[in-house]
């Protein structure tokens, strides 16, 4: 009986080599199958680079060869003047200089005036391949010319108007082709079918020789059958569309096979080798290893299938198996271990414990009862990264870990649920009627997270915005649940408010900001019209001139329809794109400001920028890059802040603001008296002028009250070295106000509305008329 099991467990395990080994052999065929294909790709996609490589240098030298022909004085001045011998003999000299087989000078006509070779070989009007190769101006083709293809250039002789056209071309001929096929280790062939031009560096061709067919056709008998000697690849060239041309890359397989098969050769002896030492061994070891390995096969199907607890019933057990229990007990819980903890970590925030947002996402569509009211709440920390900033990652982290104990404490009794949806965004879901019932609700979740957090020692007060959405009446899909209660809390952060309930109809105003969005960025890269400037006048009081403008963006959709400055500005600010428009304004008035000087205008342009602009650390060198390439002087351009501006970056603001005036841009104080710049700050601030905010100008000549502010503002400008500007003007006795108390400028629709360039032109000179 032991014979016989014995006996069983040698032909088993001599199977098995035999099969192991054929499966080898097999996978040895198919992968190294796969490996000499992916090896032939490659080297032909590499010899497709060396050959684009190649073609390329010899266009750069076409272009740059053709460049220095057109661009020498006394050819052009000998092409103006149809100097026939220098036009030849600087042709033929300059073909010799590079090598160039083809250099032929063509007029406007496309006749033929001079060549570097037989001018009779070539077609008398050449004003069809001209045209065709005038489409694609600096960019080599190939074209066939006389039963010969070239690769050829086309440029235009100035002086300074287009006088002829200088054709420069290097032959394609069987050397090329060899010199290719030297530096890629492939044939090459190049085809014109179109007018039966063949170029190979296929050395013994037969008669008649059709590339694509010998390459495609060509077979040679291997051990196991009939194969391709070549894999080829043909890539089109840029030539005419009548007149295509190809170029054929050939890899010779020969090589590859004859490896393969002394691979094969050598593999088989092995396997024959393995299988001979596998029956001798086999028999030697099956009567100690039966009981024990078929243990544990039954423990790693065990293992398998999750089960990792077990007992070995062999207690006569040698010291490698009873090494192998216990290494198979060990494996068992170091895997059982892991595995707990992937699982745990594919669904939870690492941090706070809390679910991950994929994780929300699955259990808001499994775990809510569709009979049950619940509210989701989306909390946002501000700050949070000031908090970074200043007190360390550390501090922030044990920020978020406190926030996340005060919500569990919340929803945990209720049970609810929470997710940290992103770096400083949670989530938590409650049933409804209970956090009212017990716990006040919202309000009572909100007043318990911005309750004074004890973290290291410090005392820190957190503010939060939170967004709300009720399940299901405002949606049962997950998604839909988590896009509208991230769209309430960001309501709430951009309204600086603490709670904000979602409202229907929030979710497609908030796709059609996305829209607005993306069409601003559109509008803004390609220019096409959207966008425009318009230019308000502002009126010199003293000398009754018009010698600054503020400049004003407008948009105008495709659609036709407009959008609000305010609206799309605040947009773009919200977006981070506010840079982005701003140097495209910047841009645009300055190449403006620049046009009117060319006209013998010299108006001061004002540009609105904002607090992003100014905490730019590229705006400065933008702006002065801007002055240069227009050659616009600095003390044109004015830059308009908002007392806003000015409070939100003080620091970094007056030192941008310091560095502008250095290089002479003006600087203005817009929407002065709203806001909330002190008396003492403001004789910090380095400005150059003061604008009044037109609430106290729009009834200047109705409310003493604002008259007494007015002229007090100015007087207070003058005094600290300020001009002042009076924005807002809409009546002549506003105006003779305003010239009354000595206000230096004046803007308003009294004087005229925004005007786009042209029409302010037409403006100007009818105010001039009548001044």
């Amino acid at each position: 009986m032991t014979n016989s099991l014995r006996n069983r467990i040698t032909i088993l395990c001599v199977g098995l080599v035999l099969l192991t080994t054929m499966v080898s052999l097999f996978g040895f065929w198919w992968s190294t199958s796969k490996f000499q294909e992916e090896k032939v790709n490659q080297d032909i996609s590499v010899a497709q680079s060396v050959y684009k490589q190649y073609l390329k240098s010899k266009e750069s030298l076409l272009l740059t060869a053709a460049k220095v022909l057109t661009s020498d004085f006394g050819f052009k001045q000998a092409v103006a003047t149809r100097d026939a011998a220098t036009i030849s003999s600087v042709l033929f000299n300059h073909s010799q200089r590079i090598d160039a087989e083809l250099m032929l000078l063509i007029d406007l006509s496309g006749k033929l005036i001079s060549a570097n070779t037989n001018e009779d070989v070539f077609a008398h009007n050449l004003q069809p391949l001209m045209k065709k190769l005038l489409s694609a101006p600096e960019e080599s083709k190939f074209v066939v010319l006389n039963n010969a293809l070239y690769q050829v250039i086309l440029l235009p002789v100035r002086a300074p108007r287009t006088v002829a056209y200088s054709l420069v071309g290097f032959k394609i001929d069987d050397d090329v082709a060899n010199e290719l096929k030297s530096l890629t280790g492939m044939d090459v062939s190049f085809i014109g079918s179109a007018d039966d031009v063949v170029i190979s560096s296929l050395v013994n061709r037969p008669e008649p020789f059709e590339p694509v067919s010998y390459f495609s056709t060509a077979t040679t008998s291997r051990f196991l059958g009939e194969y391709p000697v070549y894999r080829n690849l043909d890539i089109e060239l840029p030539s005419l569309l009548t007149h295509p041309i190809i170029i054929l890359l050939s890899a010779d397989l020969t090589q590859s096979y004859n490896d393969f098969e002394k691979l094969l050769f050598t593999l088989t002896i092995l396997a024959i080798l393995t299988i001979f030492v596998g029956v001798i061994t086999s028999g030697l070891f099956a009567s100690n290893l039966t009981t024990p390995l078929s243990q544990l096969a039954i423990i790693a199907k065990q293992f398998a299938q999750g089960n990792y607890r077990f007992e070995f019933s062999d207690k006569k057990q040698s010291t490698e198996i009873a090494t192998l229990v216990a290494a198979f007990d060990s494996m068992g819980n170091d895997i059982n271990e892991r595995e707990q903890q992937i699982s745990f970590q594919a669904r939870h925030d690492s941090l706070t414990g809390f679910y991950n947002r994929s994780a929300m996402l699955e259990i808001l569509d499994n775990e809510l009862d569709k009979l049950v009211e619940y509210t989701l709440v989306a909390i946002d920390i501000k700050g949070l990264r000031h908090i970074n900033d200043k007190l360390g990652p550390r501090v922030g982290d044990d920020c978020l870990k406190a926030v996340a104990c005060r919500i569990s404490e919340f929803s945990d009794e209720l049970g609810g649920f929470h997710a940290r949806i992103g770096g400083d965004e949670f989530l938590t879901v409650f049933p409804t009627a209970a956090a009212r019932d017990q716990k006040s609700g919202i309000v009572g979740l909100m007043a318990q997270l911005q309750a004074c957090y004890t973290i290291q020692k410090l005392k820190i007060n957190l503010h939060f915005s939170a967004g709300i959405v009720q399940y299901p009446m405002q949606g049962m899909a997950s998604d839909d649940l988590m896009r509208r209660v991230l769209i309430a809390v960001e309501s709430a952060t951009n309204a600086q408010e603490s709670i904000h309930y979602y409202k229907s109809g929030e979710e497609e105003a908030h796709l059609e900001r996305l829209i607005m969005l993306d069409e601003l960025k559109q509008a803004i890269t390609e220019n096409d019209g959207q966008l425009f400037m318009t230019y308000q006048p502002k009126l010199h009081m003293k000398t009754q001139k018009i010698d600054k403008v503020e400049s004003l963006i407008r948009w105008q959709r495709k659609d036709g329809s407009w959008v609000n400055p305010e609206l799309f500005i605040d947009l773009a600010e919200q977006s981070g794109l506010i840079v982005e428009l701003t140097a495209w304004v910047v841009n645009t008035v300055v190449a403006q400001v620049a046009d009117w000087q060319s006209k013998g205008l010299e108006i001061q342009a004002a540009i609105n920028v904002s607090a992003q602009d100014i905490a730019f650390s590229g705006f400065h060198s933008a702006l002065v890059r801007t002055l240069k390439k227009y050659k616009v002087d600095p003390r044109l351009i004015t830059i308009e802040l908002t007392e806003r501006d000015m409070i939100e970056n003080e620091e970094k603001g007056i030192k941008a603001l310091e560095n502008l005036k250095a290089i002479g841009v003006k600087i203005s104080l817009d929407d002065y008296g709203v806001g909330q710049t002190s008396l003492g700050r403001l004789k910090m601030l380095p400005i150059d002028e003061l604008k009044l905010d037109k609430c106290f100008i729009l009834k200047l000549d109705e409310s003493m009250e604002d008259q007494f502010i007015v002229q007090s503002s100015i007087t207070l400008g003058h005094q600290l070295g300020f001009s002042v500007v009076a924005e807002g003007v809409e009546t002549l006795s506003s105006l003779e106000l305003l010239k009354g108390m000595q206000c230096d400028h004046a803007q308003g629709y009294y004087l005229s509305r925004p005007l786009k360039a042209d029409l302010l032109e037409v403006w100007l000179h009818e105010y001039y008329k009548k001044h």
